[in-house]
């Protein structure tokens, strides 16, 4: 960040975003002083659907009014649509993308924005590892125009975003600087989602204008500051890592959200946290939640007309589709109010919905949910032999936090007179906390690049004697120096094989942690190598010996971690073993 043209670093915006599986959030940070602020869509609401599509043609839309204009003047055997000029394809956002897909019937999930993303980084996956050639360029082609729609839709939502930041700051796109997360238990795509969002900003700079002479520049500075992973942002929501405490703090952060519930173990020493655990369960996701009050307002309209066979709004997409929107706002409303109302218009068959979504019904159908929760809450807290770690601060986040009955539930696992619960949610949302605490980091970050200039420029006038101000003496914690793993760590199960696992990538940020389970059923009788990868050799630097490769789908958990001074230490089972000297 040390070329930033024209524009200082005290002019930068901070911004953190947070692109869930359903919804993006944004908070900026004018400066590290001031408390961070949402950023809202166009409608106003606090938070923007993540999805895209591209505007239905006219011919294929009879939805919209200019369908029926250009048919009045083509006659049936008119050829001119051929010869048409072709439309600027426009891409639309949000709730307006939503209603668009259930105009024509179309499933959500291929349209949203981290889908697209996790598919494009496959498909250039098996560009890379497939050579095509004579009959199957055609089919290559086919694939590519898919990549190219999904990578243009991606970029027209990322600069769609930046427009509503832009917009909210009151300043222009080349003074934001983003903080991005990504959840820990998947961050294969962290690279793709920095790259698009890159392209995206620039896309809204060059819809904003800029001089010429300022072309180079623009296209050679960095807009995004740093990814970051959700439990981290989490805990720079809550200033857990604001404190300069030498001792070691255990850190328990519930993210419970619209893809999964997620459990991590953060270490926090001087300021600085590491991921020690991590777990996630998929089926306790914020989805199937909402598909529970959809199945629920679907059977309450059924039995209201009973000329209706039981199951056949539930089979309708359309009536579906108004549905999930409906059961969406009505979890909402359900946080603070005890009796929901659900009124759909023309719902199935002309007919209206009017349903009371009782709270005390609701909690009866999350008993499930709940149950199998406080177990999981209950197991993470355990280690081997029987001990239970004891966290000094336990923190909730996500959408499904602000439910009552499962408020109720973390105040009787973690209560507040024993653990240390964070901001309250008047502070700090729990839907919001991942896009705030981006922001926080973001700001800091910013800041402490102020503070080298106001070091460097020790004879300015403003501040002559070279003095930090004091409002910015608690930046120092944000180090600016990261270290990064010298070289790649990997697994070879059979003797003379080439890498069949990567553990850690050459490149990634110090302290490095993976946890990986191991299908060792073809693994060799001599073992698995553990194997030091560099861009110029491969070297075995250890071997895993005992393991019996002939039981069928045999899997063993295997942790790999290497710290920040290089000492490298793999877990079997609970078992570690350390390399204290990786350069050599």
């Amino acid at each position: 960040n040390s070329s930033n043209g024209s524009s200082s670093d005290s002019q930068l915006v901070a911004v953190g975003v947070d692109i869930g599986s359903h919804n993006a959030r944004i908070y900026i940070s004018q400066n590290s002083t001031s408390y961070p602020s949402i950023v809202p869509n166009e409608n106003g609401q606090r938070y923007t659907l993540a999805i895209s599509v591209a505007e239905p043609e006219i011919e294929s839309d009879p939805m919209n009014d200019q369908y029926w204009d250009d048919n009045k003047k083509q006659t049936k055997d008119s050829s001119s649509s051929a010869s048409k000029k072709k439309k600027d394809v426009h891409y639309l956002h949000g709730d307006a993308a939503r209603k668009s897909l259930q105009r024509l019937k179309k499933p959500i999930e291929p349209h949203c924005i981290l889908n697209m993303i996790k598919t494009l980084q496959q498909e250039q996956q098996n560009h890379h590892q497939e050579e095509q050639g004579g009959d199957e360029e055609q089919d290559q082609d086919l694939i590519q125009q898919d990549d190219t729609s999904n990578q243009d839709a991606c970029l027209s939502f990322f600069q769609h975003l930046t427009n509503l930041t832009a917009h909210a700051s009151h300043t222009s796109p080349q003074h934001l600087r983003f903080v991005l997360s990504v959840p820990p238990s998947d961050t294969s795509f962290a690279s793709e989602l920095s790259v698009y969002f890159q392209q995206g900003v620039l896309q809204s700079i060059q819809q904003a204008g800029y001089a010429k002479s300022e072309k180079k520049m623009i296209h050679s500075q960095k807009r995004i500051l740093s990814l970051i992973a959700h439990p981290v942002a989490i805990a720079h929501a809550h200033g857990l890592l604001s404190d300069n405490e030498s001792g070691k703090k255990n850190v328990l952060i519930v993210d419970w959200g619209a893809s999964a519930m997620s459990m991590t173990h953060l270490v926090i020493v001087g300021g600085i946290a590491r991921i020690q655990k991590h777990v996630w369960e998929p089926s306790l996701s914020g989805r199937n939640i909402i598909a529970l009050v959809v199945k629920h307002i679907a059977e309450l309209f059924e039995r209201k007309n009973r000329g209706i066979p039981p199951g056949e709004v539930m089979c309708n997409k359309k009536a579906r589709a108004k549905l999930e929107i409906a059961a969406e706002e009505a979890l909402r409303s359900l946080g603070f109010s005890s009796k929901v109302t659900v009124n759909i218009d023309g719902l199935y068959e002309g007919l209206d919905c009017h349903a009371d979504v009782m709270l005390a019904t609701f909690e009866m159908l999350m008993r499930s949910f709940l149950t199998k929760a406080e177990g999981l809450w209950k197991g993470f807290q355990e280690e081997g032999n029987n001990n239970i770690i004891k966290y000094d601060a336990v923190i909730g986040a996500g959408s499904v936090m602000n439910i009552k009955c499962v408020e109720r539930l973390m105040d009787r696992i973690f209560p507040c007179d024993t653990f240390h619960r964070g901001k309250s949610a008047n502070d700090v949302p729990p839907e919001e906390a991942i896009a705030m605490g981006c922001a926080i980091y973001g700001s800091c970050y910013l800041s402490t690049t102020f503070l080298d200039a106001i070091h460097d420029n020790s004879n300015d006038e403003s501040n002559g004697n070279g003095n930090i101000p004091d409002t910015l003496q608690h930046l120092s914690l944000v180090e600016e120096e990261v270290a990064l793993c010298p070289m790649s760590i990997g697994l070879r199960l059979v003797e003379g094989d080439p890498i069949a696992i990567l553990l850690i990538e050459e490149g990634a940020p110090l302290p490095a942690l993976v946890t990986k389970m191991i299908n060792v059923s073809e693994c060799s009788s001599k073992g698995i190598d553990i194997v030091q990868i560099t861009s110029e050799d491969e070297k075995t630097i250890g071997k895993i010996q005992g393991i019996d490769g002939g039981e069928e789908n045999k899997q063993i958990e295997i942790t790999a971690e290497v710290d920040e001074s290089g000492i490298f230490s793999v877990a079997v089972n609970g078992l570690v073993t350390e390399w204290e000297d990786m350069d050599s």
